[in-house]
């Protein structure tokens, strides 16, 4: 599971207003406006720098004054219709905003790899139901139907996807947010999958393809309360503090080479930068996992173990099948383990932690 960050390059101001998505017919008056947005912007980005590689997008949508920010507007149906316009296999990460501003812009780079929000604050789903089913949308309620819904006000979402190469990535937008509603609140008391998602006003992205997923999907969930207000001047680039389940996100001692925010770091196909974690860190412990999380196969190691380091004896990489997930502490691999598979996960028989 992969997070980006957020573009902070240069933006192109939006010549044509951004249309919300829309499914009616191709001579419907919203219709031929919604093209005509896409066509313009798709010109618009087509006269910058090529980007190859993994690339991330990022449209922020300026909204009346007049308009209630925390209510419709949803941003998936804003990012929905431009990355499906420009989407192909190296999108990896679609991020959108929305304030008050008269102005709406939108930019790509190339796609810079970040460690998760916070281990603590990362709820994992996992299901193989197809997004257009009902079970699929239940299997998302599940894993946060034990949150707390976040308080009223402005709200930062971030999703990250692993799926198989069968996946369109961009068709679980939608329906995992639609089943969000024990942390956004729902609009009527008795309509299930009506959250309030018109109060998301910044939301992340991202995808990690996994070439033996099959048909199962893998979402790391995470939300937090915005600022009090959003406007033209909000400062969207500092971080918010995630409230509700999410609260524990205190800093603790410093991994090498990793983001100070997070207490577990996971290494998926960086077996250079694992490595050198376990040469920094010769005290501390590894989480050795299957890319979906079976907790039935997984292990604690101490960071010296000989199963988990030096050459593989498999002759393949150290971060592939098995990802790691490293920690300083036993106790944070511990605090990982729980908020993230929710189960504990047993120690190796070999180095005995």
């Amino acid at each position: 599971m992969r997070w980006f960050a957020r573009p902070d390059n240069r933006s192109l101001e939006l010549r044509v207003a951004p249309r919300l998505a829309s499914w009616n017919k191709a001579d419907d008056p919203y219709q031929v406006r919604l093209q005509e947005y896409l066509d313009d912007t798709e010109d618009l980005i087509a006269g910058g720098a090529r980007i190859r590689g993994p690339w991330a997008l990022r449209l922020d949508v300026g909204l009346p004054s007049s308009r209630d920010l925390l209510d419709a507007s949803d941003l998936d149906n804003y990012a929905y219709p431009l990355a499906s316009r420009l989407h192909d296999v190296d999108l990896v990460s679609v991020w959108c905003t929305k304030r008050h501003g008269e102005q709406s812009s939108v930019r790509i780079c190339a796609a810079r790899e970040i460690p998760a929000p916070t281990a603590a604050g990362v709820v994992v789903a996992t299901t193989a139901a197809s997004s257009t089913s009902v079970a699929y949308k239940e299997a998302i309620h599940a894993a946060v139907s034990g949150a707390a819904v976040l308080p009223d006000g402005p709200v930062r979402l971030e999703l990250s996807f692993v799926v198989g190469p069968r996946r369109n990535w961009l068709n679980l937008w939608k329906q995992t947010i639609d089943a969000l509603d024990p942390l956004l609140g729902r609009t009527r008391p008795d309509q299930a999958w009506h959250p309030r998602d018109g109060r998301i006003t910044e939301l992340g992205l991202h995808c990690t393809v996994d070439q033996f997923a099959g048909n199962k999907v893998v979402v790391g969930i995470y939300a937090s309360a915005q600022s009090a207000s959003v406007s033209e001047d909000s400062p969207l680039d500092v971080p918010q503090r995630p409230v509700g389940e999410f609260v524990d996100v205190v800093p603790a001692d410093a991994l090498a080479g990793v983001d100070q925010r997070t207490r577990a770091h996971e290494f998926r196909n960086d077996d250079a930068g694992y490595l050198a974690w376990l040469a920094a860190n010769p005290e501390g412990f590894v989480v050795n996992i299957t890319r979906n999380y079976n907790v039935s196969t997984a292990r604690v190691h101490r960071a010296t173990c000989r199963t988990i380091s030096g050459q593989n004896p498999h002759n393949g990489p150290w971060t592939g099948t098995y990802v790691k997930v490293c920690a300083v502490k036993s106790a944070d691999a511990e605090e990982w383990a729980a908020n993230t598979v929710r189960k504990p996960i047993l120690p190796c028989g070999t180095c005995r932690p």
